[in-house]
C-alpha cells in the first residue's frame, strides 16, 4: 500500500497511526497557535447523497435546535482556551449548513462576542437553497466567501449522484448569487463521474468559466468504500477512468483554465491572482466545533464524536464532545504540515523554519532528493513548487490516503459513539 510505503519511507515509521479516547489532561490547549481557523459543522441534509462520506444525518427541525444549543455551549466552554488567540477565519460546511441559517446568525454572534475574531467566513451551499432571501441574509451576517456545490452540469449525471437540482436551477443559482457581489464565489466541479466522458468533462469546464467565478474547486470523485456507490457503479455496469486518464484530464484542465485566465492555485483549485481563495482544508491550524469536526493545533489531531446524540449529550453535561486524538510525534506533525503545504502547490522554506526552527531539506532529506530526482518539484526563490509530475503524484497519494485511512477512520466514527482506540 502506497500509503503504509510512505509513512515508513518518510516518516520513518513502522507502527500505525494511533488514535486514543480523549481524557482530560490528554490535550495540551495551552500548545495552540496565536493564530487559529475555526471550523464550524453543521451535519443536517434533506437527501443523502449517495457518494458522501462526510458526517450527516437527516434535517429534523428539533433535533436541530438541540444541535444549535449544544454548538453555542462547546464554543462557549473553549472561550477560556481561545483567550488571547486571533481568529483569522469561520468556515462552515456540511452537511448542508444553510438549512440552519437563522441558528448560524446566533452561532456565528456568540463567536464574535467572545473571541478576537477577524477575518473572511466562508459556507458551503447547495444549488436548490440560493434565493434572494438566503444571500442578502448571507449579506448581513457578513459571510464574504461561498462555495457553490454543483458537481456538473449533466443532468443525467446530477441525477446518478443524487443531486436534486438540474442544469437550469444551477445557472439561476450562480446567476443571482453573482449579483450580490460576494468577495469569491468558488464552484465545486466532479471529475471521473461514473460514465463521464473527456468531453463532458471539457463542457463543465467551458460553463462554469463563462460564469467569470472568482475560484474552481475541481476534483475526481473518491469512491469510498464506506459509501453506497461502488454498488451502484457495478449495479449499472458503468465505467471510470483509471489513474493515467486522470493526468490527461487534468492536463487538460490546466489548458483550458489558462485559456480562460485562470491559474491553479492548488492541487484542485484555479482562481485569478487578485482574487481571494476559498480555502477550507489549508489551514496551519483550526478547532472544529460541531459533531464529527476535527481540530489540528501543535501536536495534537483530534474528533469531535460524529454521532448527533452523543455530542448533544455531552455538551447537556458541560462536557467537550472529543471523541479520539493522536498525538503527533515532531517529525510527524512537520510532515502533516508538508502534506497540506503539498496540495498548496508550494513549500515555503523560511516558513517550515519559522514553525519548527529546522532546515526542511535536512530533516527530510530523502523527500525533497525524489522530489528533484524524479522532477517531482524544483527551486524557486527560496520554495519547492510541485511540477505537473509532482501534483499528479499527489493526487494520486492524496485519493489513497482518502480510501485507506479516512475511510477506515470516519466509518468507525460513525459506528460507535465513543471510541476507545484506533489503528490505521
Amino acid at each position: 500500500m502506497v500509503t503504509n510505503l510512505l509513512r515508513r519511507m518518510i516518516l520513518k515509521k513502522k507502527e500505525k497511526f494511533l488514535f486514543k479516547r480523549y481524557e482530560e489532561g490528554n490535550i495540551d490547549f495551552d500548545s495552540m497557535n496565536n493564530e487559529i481557523g475555526i471550523y464550524i459543522h453543521i451535519p443536517f441534509c434533506k437527501s443523502i447523497c449517495p457518494y458522501c462520506p462526510y458526517n450527516k444525518v437527516l434535517y429534523e427541525k428539533n433535533k436541530a435546535q438541540e444541535y444549535k444549543e449544544a454548538l453555542i455551549k462547546e464554543i462557549h466552554l473553549y472561550k477560556e482556551k481561545l483567550q488571547g488567540k486571533k481568529i483569522t477565519s469561520i468556515y462552515i460546511g456540511g452537511g448542508t449548513p444553510t438549512l440552519l441559517i437563522k441558528e448560524l446568525e446566533d452561532i456565528l454572534d456568540v463567536v464574535k462576542d467572545n473571541y478576537d475574531f477577524h477575518g473572511d467566513i466562508g459556507i458551503e451551499i447547495y444549488p436548490t437553497a440560493v434565493n434572494e432571501e438566503l444571500l442578502s441574509k448571507l449579506k448581513e451576517m457578513k459571510i464574504n466567501l461561498i462555495s457553490l456545490g454543483v458537481q456538473t452540469f449533466d443532468d443525467e449525471k446530477l441525477k446518478f449522484l443524487g443531486r436534486a437540482y438540474t442544469e437550469n436551477e444551477i445557472h439561476k443559482a450562480i446567476t443571482l448569487i453573482k449579483s450580490f457581489e460576494f468577495q469569491c464565489v468558488d464552484i465545486d466541479i466532479m471529475t471521473n463521474i461514473p460514465g463521464q466522458t473527456y468531453k463532458d468533462i471539457q463542457r463543465d469546464l467551458e460553463k462554469v468559466y463563462a460564469y467569470e467565478i472568482d475560484q474552481l474547486s475541481i476534483y475526481p470523485l473518491i469512491v469510498f468504500p464506506m459509501t453506497h456507490l461502488s454498488r451502484r457503479i457495478k449495479q449499472k455496469g458503468l465505467t471510470r477512468f483509471n489513474e493515467w486518464e486522470e493526468k490527461k484530464i487534468l492536463q487538460m484542465i490546466d489548458t483550458i483554465s489558462k485559456d480562460y485566465g485562470y491559474e491553479r492555485t492548488s492541487i484542485w483549485t484555479y482562481g485569478k491572482k487578485t482574487k481571494n481563495r476559498y480555502t477550507s482544508v489549508t489551514r496551519e491550524s483550526f478547532v472544529g466545533f460541531g459533531g464529527g469536526a476535527s481540530s489540528h493545533f501543535g501536536n495534537y489531531f483530534y474528533m469531535n464524536t460524529f454521532n448527533i446524540d452523543a455530542y448533544i449529550s455531552a455538551l447537556e453535561e458541560e462536557r467537550l464532545p472529543i471523541n479520539i486524538v493522536n498525538t503527533m510525534t515532531d517529525r510527524e506533525t512537520m510532515i502533516f504540515w508538508l502534506f497540506w503545504r503539498c496540495y498548496d502547490g508550494e513549500i515555503h522554506q523560511k516558513r517550515f523554519y519559522e514553525l519548527f526552527g529546522k532546515d526542511m531539506k535536512k530533516e527530510f532529506q530523502l523527500l525533497f532528493i525524489v522530489l528533484k530526482l524524479f522532477s517531482l518539484g524544483k527551486e524557486k526563490n527560496g520554495k519547492v513548487i510541485l511540477t505537473d509530475l509532482g501534483r499528479f503524484i499527489y493526487h494520486y497519494v492524496e485519493k489513497q490516503y482518502s480510501i485507506h485511512y479516512l475511510n477506515y477512520l470516519w466509518q468507525r466514527s460513525m459506528e460507535e459513539a465513543w471510541i476507545e482506540e484506533i489503528k490505521i
